[in-house]
């Protein structure tokens, strides 16, 4: 067995693709596509250099829904014969929060937050992950609902699973591709209280159209809380629960070996409480095998505990866009992965930071 993990440079974005070869076997996984660095001609060559023209993607797992992560989806979906996707659950009011964020950004396209199964066609399972239960978790770290049960995540007509679902590739096939879909409130809760000062409701706003008519008061709203109306992120352990080492290399600098796991994290918030806590109980079999961490929302310092990174993480990926007005990444979070001996990746725009691992 081998993979071929790649972290693309695509600037202030994500578009991780793993391809793994099981013996006889290919499986090919994509988590997240789109940039908010890259001109859509741009990124549309760089899918069209990973891929080429009808090649098959078996799983596609959106962490969420804001422009950055998803506006490579409509190349992506027509370049590529995409099997199946995975995306978090979310409810309406989340859908308008996301509608808002991505219009005041520049991206009107709702088709997928509304309608993933016309979005990407009757052919391509859709498989949604509820949010995450911080209960039913026992003392060997696992959901007493789904306790040592692997779903093959290829086979079946069930379309929900429970956050924390282990997913196999093969049934004999021992990788596993876990999602923890995590929801958090506040956000919500404050730009309620904004839009009720405009007297508006997320009700109020569920259309681009609603949102057009509108749109100064949203904006008012949105500044009023600073932006980012994130509240979901749906992350991923991709992995297994034995020893097993990756060489990763940045563009001909090639460093040591070290776990083959991942963590990719979306742009979740690790600074909500008990979040890190529960990541950790959920993966406590699986967490001293995970050698790489995708930092969140590109490093920022909003995002980040530091009580994530273990001994074992030797990379740490940072994702984001030179020109950026965020401060991203943080020199803080930056020092503390350097802290706990773990080496930072810094993958921008520029083709020469592209981190690949191989085992």
């Amino acid at each position: 067995m081998g993979i071929i993990r790649t972290f693309h440079p695509i600037g202030h974005g994500a578009f991780y693709t793993e391809r793994h070869n099981f013996k006889d076997r290919t499986f090919t996984v994509v988590y997240d596509c789109g940039s908010k660095t890259l001109k859509d001609i741009e990124l549309e060559r760089k899918i069209s250099s990973t891929f080429r023209k009808n090649e098959s993607i078996d799983v596609l797992f959106i962490s969420h829904f804001h422009e950055d992560h998803i506006n490579g989806l409509d190349f992506l979906k027509n370049h590529c014969k995409i099997k199946r996707v995975v995306i978090p659950l979310i409810d309406e009011q989340a859908k308008a929060l996301i509608k808002v964020s991505n219009f005041i950004n520049g991206y009107s396209n709702t088709e997928l937050i509304d309608n993933p199964q016309t979005y990407f066609g009757e052919d391509v399972s859709i498989i949604s992950i509820e949010t995450n239960p911080f209960e039913n978790i026992n003392d060997n770290g696992v959901n007493n609902e789904n306790a040592e049960v692997f779903t093959n995540i290829t086979g079946g007509r069930k379309r929900t699973f429970a956050s924390g679902t282990v997913f196999v590739p093969f049934n004999d096939v021992e990788w596993f591709f876990i999602p923890f879909n995590y929801k958090y409130g506040d956000r919500r809760t404050l730009f309620e209280e904004a839009l009720r000062s405009e007297e508006l409701t997320l009700s109020d706003i569920n259309t681009i159209n609603d949102i057009c008519h509108h749109k100064e008061k949203i904006i008012r709203a949105y500044k009023a809380v600073n932006g980012n109306l994130n509240e979901t992120s749906m992350i991923l352990f991709s992995g297994k629960r034995i020893d097993d080492y990756i060489h990763s290399s940045n563009y001909c600098r090639h460093f040591s070996f070290h776990q083959s796991g991942c963590l990719y994290m979306g742009d979740i918030n690790l600074r909500q409480k008990m979040i890190v806590t529960n990541i950790r109980n959920r993966l406590k079999n699986y967490w001293q095998f995970i050698g790489t961490l995708q930092i969140p929302h590109h490093g920022s310092i909003y995002n980040f505990d530091s009580s994530i990174l273990a001994q074992n993480m030797c990379c740490a990926i940072f994702s984001y866009g030179t020109n950026n007005t965020d401060g991203h990444p943080s020199d803080k979070v930056i020092g503390d992965v350097c802290a706990n001996y773990t080496c930072p990746y810094l993958i921008t725009e520029e083709q020469s930071s592209i981190v690949i691992q191989v085992s």
